[in-house]
């Protein structure tokens, strides 16, 4: 034993935890700018699943974007957890709203879809090390 340790990677927590925010400061945004525009009208109620898909991919994005920018190991890895996390909150919310959690095949699918937008955006977006 010559004293030295091997460091552990361990989990980054808080660029994690900062990015799932930032994906859901924009999904609670999009959802009330969905909410406005088909209160005022300017929408039917037949575009709140479109848009609800537009939301959960605009989410993903923001969070794999915003882990991108800051990681530089493994950041398809974060972008993924931190898109994961985001959806996770308004799952959580929509249950409370309901007052019952229903896991689904659908609940299943948007979970693997913001994993893979979110995965990507990181990869895309991440910045690379010079070595």
């Amino acid at each position: 034993m010559n004293g030295k340790r091997k460091r552990r990677a361990g989990i980054a927590w808080k660029p994690l935890l900062k990015s799932a925010a930032i994906g859901v400061g924009v999904l609670v945004g999009s959802v009330l700018l969905l909410t406005v525009l088909v209160y005022l009208e300017w929408l039917s109620e037949t575009a709140i699943p479109a848009g609800n898909t537009v939301i959960k991919i605009r989410t993903a994005l923001a969070a794999g974007v915003a882990v991108g920018l800051s990681r530089t190991r493994a950041p398809w890895y974060y972008g993924g957890i931190a898109a994961i996390l985001a959806l996770s909150v308004s799952v959580i919310l929509m249950s409370v709203y309901l007052g019952a959690f229903r896991p689904t095949w659908t609940l299943l699918a948007d979970v693997l879809m913001s994993f893979a937008i979110g995965s990507a955006a990181a990869a895309v977006f991440g910045r690379r090390r010079t070595e």
